[in-house]
Formats: structure tokens, sequence, C-alpha cells
């Protein structure tokens, strides 16, 4: 439901498409093999925990477009501190969200979209694993996923 609904906004918007995602942690700093290593790291200390779309939404940014807000679950919180802690990047600001649409449009547009998505984009899911992606420009079809990895616990 969430991939459909990021396709149709892209095709009506005029925007990228791109996969459903919930940024843990962005703009690292160091190699790629320290971010490999680090995300090892993290997972081995990551529990399966729940994501919770709240409330469609929208900003002036770009990558904030239109998208659903995410509860600050005790857990997400905690993942975000303790990839913030490994990853040596304790200054990042985090607004869990679920992009829905990437894009430059007037407010009046953004809401009217979000007046017309469908119920289901709130919804919950599990996370399990936690994907290192290398992001080579502003356009999603230039990121490329390095490795995916499952939560020890």
């Amino acid at each position: 439901m969430l991939v459909q609904t990021i396709r149709e906004l892209a095709h009506e918007l005029g925007g990228p498409v791109f996969e459903p995602h919930v940024t843990l942690l962005g703009d690292l700093f160091g190699t790629e093999q320290e971010h490999t290593q680090r995300s090892r790291i993290a997972t081995r200390q990551l529990q399966p925990f729940e994501i919770i779309l709240s409330e469609p939404s929208y900003r002036t940014q770009y990558f904030q477009c239109l998208f659903m807000r995410v509860e600050q679950t005790p857990s997400l919180m905690s993942a975000n501190a303790l990839a913030r802690r490994i990853f040596q990047n304790p200054d990042e600001t985090f607004r869990p969200h679920l992009s829905l649409a990437y894009g430059s449009h007037p407010a009046s547009r953004k809401k009217a979209v979000i007046h017309n998505l469908p119920p289901d984009v709130r919804t919950s899911f599990e996370v399990t694993t936690l994907s290192l992606i290398r992001a080579d420009s502003r356009d999603p079809k230039e990121w490329h996923e390095i490795a995916t990895y499952p939560f020890a616990g």
C-alpha cells in the first residue's frame, strides 16, 4: 500500500519514485567500510520494534515534501540514540517520518494531496533489519543499498 501510494504521488506530482523507508540516521561520516562495521555493531544491539505512521504532514524541504509522521516510541528513539552513538553523530536532529513524495509544491497543493490520501497510509509495521544506503546524489535512482543487516534480537 505504501509502495503504491508513493508511485501514484510521484506520477501525480511529477516527482521521483523511491522505496518506502524511515531514515534512522543520515549524513554519515567516514568510509563505507566503517559504516558497514558500525551497522553490524548496531544490529547486534537492536531488537525488533514497531514503526507507527500517525498522520500525514508536509514541510518546505524537498525530501520532506509530503510524509507520514512516525510516532516517537521509546524503542525508535532508543534505536536512533544507539545509531548516533555508534556512528559518532551525536548532534543530528531526529524527526522520524516516512516520505510519500519528494518535490517542491505550494502548501495548497500539499494540503489537497493529504486530504485525498487513502486511510490505510496510517499503518504500522515491524522493523527487523537495518539497511545501509549510499546516496550518490539527491536522485533516488542513484541510491544504492550497500547491505541489509538483521537485528540480532
